[in-house]
């Protein structure tokens, strides 16, 4: 169902529990209307209330209800869609809860899907800043800059454990963090997916042409820009660390493989010695003495021992073994 409140300089938050009145309240001046509703709790009746109530565009009602949207603007007569994403970690990966606002003159409306948590605490901000609720500017700002927090959270999350796992290779190279690191850079792509699209979305909000807030507002828009672009910065250099422990991981796997590659190859040229001498000296009949003595047999096992021995003490000396 929808949850409706609106915001006057006289009388505060109210809640509106007609959906009938959201247009007259909308046409008072000085109310600031804010709605939402878990689309997965509407009806195609309420769906169609609400677009009628409010004069939505068929195509953003239906990317609304379509919650696999990719983060976005778009303008259409009469109000501004936006749809960006909650981002909760699930089985340590990050899923994205959608949330489309329709963005008008005196009202803001969020459909979302199950994105309580941000619109709680962006409702909490509501609260605290009343006075400055003069505009649906403020709202927008608010709500954006509490998911941009959020963003922020998950970033420095992965830094701290992407510096704990190079701690943990340069003590132990071999240490096995595949499975971990590449949970952290699933993670790093997914938050990527979602804060690049983020700082596309404000400068096209702030963009001269398309700019429908007042000079204070955009000032706020472009502190949340601000703050996309160094987390875009951030998310690069952690990538670019995920992939510096890789390459680490990778080259000493690769060295061990090598030292295992070079003792199995000594080894192989010192059995192989022996068995060559013994190949040669049992098919040459001729070299057996006539005497039919041991001379020859033992001659050859010395034969043997000394190669192998020399072998073995050079491939020491060569660090093989």
């Amino acid at each position: 169902m929808l949850m409706a409140v609106c915001h006057s300089s006289q009388t505060g938050w109210t809640e509106v529990e007609e959906l009938e009145r959201l247009s007259d309240l909308r046409a008072q001046a000085g109310n600031v209307l804010w709605a939402e509703a878990d689309v997965a709790s509407l009806t195609p009746e309420d769906i169609e209330t609400i677009a009628e109530e409010f004069g939505l565009h068929p195509l953003a009602v239906e990317d609304a209800i379509n919650t696999r949207q990719r983060p976005k603007v778009e303008s259409y007569e009469g109000h501004l869609f936006i749809v960006f994403h909650q981002l909760d970690e699930v089985d340590g990966q990050l899923e994205a809860c959608q949330i489309a606002c329709f963005i008008g003159d005196r009202y803001v409306l969020a459909l979302h899907d199950h994105a309580d948590r941000l619109l709680e605490n962006a409702k909490k901000r509501f609260s605290e800043e009343g006075a400055r609720l003069d505009s649906p500017a403020f709202l927008v700002y608010t709500m954006l800059d509490v998911v941009v927090d959020d963003y922020q959270e998950k970033a420095d999350s992965l830094e701290l454990e992407t510096e704990e796992l190079e701690e943990l290779v340069l003590a132990s190279p071999t240490a096995p963090i595949q499975r971990q690191l590449y949970s952290t850079k699933q993670r790093i792509a997914r938050l990527r997916r979602y804060v690049m699209p983020g700082s596309r979305l404000l400068e096209w909000l702030l963009a001269p042409s398309h700019s429908l807030f007042s000079e204070d507002s955009s000032e706020r828009f472009r502190d949340i820009h601000d703050h996309l672009l160094r987390m875009v910065d951030q998310i690069r250099n952690i990538d670019e660390l995920t992939d510096a422990i890789l390459n680490l991981v990778r080259s000493e796997q690769a060295n061990a493989l090598n030292d295992v590659n070079k003792r199995l190859a000594a080894w192989a040229a010192i059995f192989g010695v022996g068995t060559f001498i013994a190949g040669v000296y049992g098919m040459n009949f001729t070299l057996v003495p006539r005497d039919q003595t041991l001379f020859g047999f033992w001659f050859a096992i010395a034969l043997m021992a000394l190669s192998s021995g020399g072998l073995y003490a050079y491939f020491k000396r060569r660090g093989w073994l």
